[in-house]
C-alpha cells in the first residue's frame, strides 16, 4: 500500500514514502516509516540493552512517525520462538 505525501513533503524527505520498512544489514539497523510528521519531529529511546536499541520518532503533536531498531539480529535472538517447543 502506498502512502499518500504530504502537501510539504520537502520539507521532511528523510521519510521514504513509497517503502515502510527499510533494512541496512551493516548496521543492522531497521527503520519502520508509520506516518508523515506534521512538524519538527524528536526521538523518544523505548528499550536499549548493550548494543540493541528500539526508539520511536514522535512530531511535535506527538503522532508516531517511525520506530528504529538498531542490533535487530540480536533482538531476534532474544524473542526467538524456535526455542519453545510444540506441545
Amino acid at each position: 500500500m502506498k502512502a499518500d505525501s504530504p502537501e510539504d513533503y520537502g520539507k521532511y524527505n528523510e521519510y521514504d514514502f513509497d517503502n515502510r520498512i527499510t533494512y541496512d544489514e551493516e548496521a543492522d539497523t531497521m527503520y519502520i516509516y508509520v506516518a508523515p510528521p506534521q512538524g519538527q519531529v524528536g526521538t523518544c529511546l523505548i528499550f536499549e540493552e548493550g548494543t540493541t536499541m528500539v526508539a520511536v520518532d514522535t512530531d511535535e503533536i506527538n503522532t508516531q512517525v517511525g520506530i528504529e531498531i538498531v542490533g535487530v539480529k540480536k533482538l531476534m535472538e532474544k524473542f526467538n520462538l524456535n526455542k519453545f517447543k510444540n506441545n
